[in-house]
């Protein structure tokens, strides 16, 4: 994971991913990549409460 870790970006993100893939791609491996986006995640948290526990 390189989200909201210090030092990790997503550069090193997508070089990783490029790097898993041609590694299998080389040894004639079956590839799947499945990207999951959740733009309202966090729509439904109680801020508040979130706030108190940090």
């Amino acid at each position: 994971q390189f989200g909201f870790q210090p030092g990790r970006n997503t550069t090193q993100a997508l070089v990783s991913v490029v790097d898993r893939i041609s590694r299998a791609f080389e040894q004639s491996e079956v590839t799947i990549g499945v990207m999951l986006d959740f733009p309202n995640t966090f729509d439904t948290v109680q801020h508040k409460i979130l706030l108190s526990r940090l």
